[in-house]
């Protein structure tokens, strides 16, 4: 765990802290343009290059992908009551940042960390499941107004098409000046995108702290309970089971944030939420590793 928290969990805080430091010295600093390069340039690099890597079973990827929608579906769920009941409106962002983990960033070096090698393959194909959800309903959702324009949105997003592409390409090798260049751009992807949750972070609004607390806790508690049902539900291997029961636990995705502020859907909501999710993260995972890892 004191690995998880020195390679994975504390350069996160770090890079959100350089953010911070950013946005308190230069106010009014634009969040939009580096969203939009990330979203649009960045981020389908680091999808394309890293999913031609990826080998797929039909039984794995049906048991993940039953595991995965059950996950984030009840507590996207759960999240639109919620803000209902509480804030007597629906919040996209809320709904969105509640539900959808982490499960790249620090969901793949975690799964490394506590299974080794023969598990990463179900962690990426997890991670995939999450990138098609974000990508496709998520985007609708954060177009609430008109579902028409949600999926023509989601067209837009130059993701999709690298997610569709890197299948095409799995077996066809790129010169090497290609691949050098999409794993530049891949590697700053997740920086960048700390940064601005930090840069955000720096002047959110003081009412928000209740909404981030709140989400936080529902992605991370909801999440992992909700998994923990699901998982002991379905017969799979073991490690498989574990592997998608961690990953469900984790904290709230960066890819949220970006989302959120391309689409004006409460970035500041978004942002608080990763930040505290991500704050509370190591005791949670302290809790799961411990306590309910070795009843799956």
């Amino acid at each position: 765990m004191e690995t998880i928290i020195l390679n994975v969990i504390f350069p996160i805080y770090i890079l959100i802290a350089l953010g911070f430091i950013a946005g308190k010295a230069k106010k009014r600093l634009d969040t939009e343009g580096i969203t939009f390069i990330v979203l649009y340039f960045l981020a389908p690099a680091l999808v394309f290059s890293s999913f031609r890597k990826l080998h797929i079973t039909v039984e794995s990827f049906t048991y993940i992908a039953i595991n995965g929608t059950v996950t984030i579906g009840s507590i996207w769920f759960i999240a639109f009551l919620f803000a209902k009941i509480f804030y007597k409106r629906r919040i996209p962002a809320f709904e969105l940042s509640s539900s959808i983990m982490n499960i790249g960033y620090l969901g793949l070096p975690l799964i490394y960390v506590l299974f080794g090698e023969n598990a990463l393959g179900y962690a990426v194909t997890y991670m995939v499941l999450v990138t098609i959800i974000h990508f496709t309903i998520a985007v609708v959702a954060l177009n609430p107004d008109s579902l028409k324009d949600g999926i023509v949105e989601t067209l837009k997003i130059p993701l999709i098409y690298a997610v569709i592409f890197s299948f095409f390409f799995k077996n066809i090798p790129l010169p090497d000046g290609m691949e050098k260049m999409l794993k530049l751009m891949g590697d700053s992807t997740m920086p960048l995108m700390l940064i601005t949750i930090g840069i955000k972070l720096s002047s959110i609004k003081m009412e928000n702290l209740h909404t981030g607390i709140s989400g936080a806790l529902l992605r991370l508690i909801g999440g992992t309970f909700i998994s923990f049902l699901t998982v002991k539900t379905f017969s799979c291997p073991e490690l498989l089971k574990k592997t998608i029961f961690v990953q469900s636990t984790l904290p709230s995705a960066i890819l949220n944030f970006v989302l959120c502020d391309r689409f004006k859907q409460d970035p500041d909501i978004s942002a608080s939420i990763i930040f505290f999710s991500t704050l509370i993260s190591p005791v949670w995972l302290f809790i799961v590793v411990k306590f309910l890892l070795p009843l799956i």
